[in-house]
Order: structure tokens, then sequence, then C-alpha cells
């Protein structure tokens, strides 16, 4: 009796609901019409916030999550949003003007190390 009742199980699972475009196989007609969404360009799910859609509420609800996350440091004079505070400390560079790394060959200025280093190879002589 237990074999029987596996093998119907086997076979349930494998008849599944097909995709008439790819030919995947689903377990559901809820998962069939999930998929179906790749093949349609379909985004039923909107962020009321900024507008960005989704195929599932799922991938909606994670992005709200991230938001809320995002929304903790926020600049007061142009309300972006940053995951932390050393980014939005170094985002308000962009708003006072300042530009504290300076290159000590030539004086140009930059508002992070980064994009100082990156200018230092300019200055490299190549050797022949």
């Amino acid at each position: 009796m237990v074999h029987l009742q596996a093998q119907s199980i086997l076979l349930t699972r494998h008849k599944g609901r097909r995709c008439d475009r790819c030919e995947k196989t689903f377990p559901s007609m809820s998962k069939l019409r999930r998929h179906y969404l790749i093949h349609t360009g379909q985004k039923p799910f909107s962020c009321t916030e900024c507008g960005r859609n989704f195929r599932q509420s799922a991938h909606l609800k994670r992005h709200q999550r991230t938001r809320a996350v995002q929304k903790r440091y926020r600049c007061s004079l142009c309300a972006k949003n940053f995951l932390s505070p050393s980014k939005l400390e170094r985002h308000h560079l962009t708003h006072s003007g300042q530009r504290p790394f300076v290159c000590q060959e030539c004086g140009k200025s930059f508002r992070q190390d980064p994009h100082l280093k990156r200018h230092m190879v300019t200055h490299i002589k190549m050797t022949e």
C-alpha cells in the first residue's frame, strides 16, 4: 500500500503544469501563472515610493524592507538616502563643494581619496 502511495505522489509531481512557451513544468497552476510573467514581461507589483515594478509580491516586500533600512541616513539637503552615516557624510561634500584630497603634483583636488589615487596614475612617467 505504501509503495502505491509513493508512486502516486511521484506521478502527481511529474504531471504538473507545463508552460506552452518554454516547456518548463510547475507543480501548480499558480506557480505556472507566476512563471508566465517572465514571458509577458508583466510586473504587476509596484513600489508606491519609487515606482519600481516587480513580478512577485515577495520581491516587492524585500525591496521595501531595503528601502526602510536606507531611510536611516537621509540627506537633509536633497533627501537622498544612504546605507551608512559615513556614506552620508561623504555625500555632504557634494553640497559643500569641499575637495579635501589634493594632488601634490598638480594641485587638482577631489572629494574622495580613491579618486585622487586614480588620478595619481596620470603623473607616473612611462619608462621605455
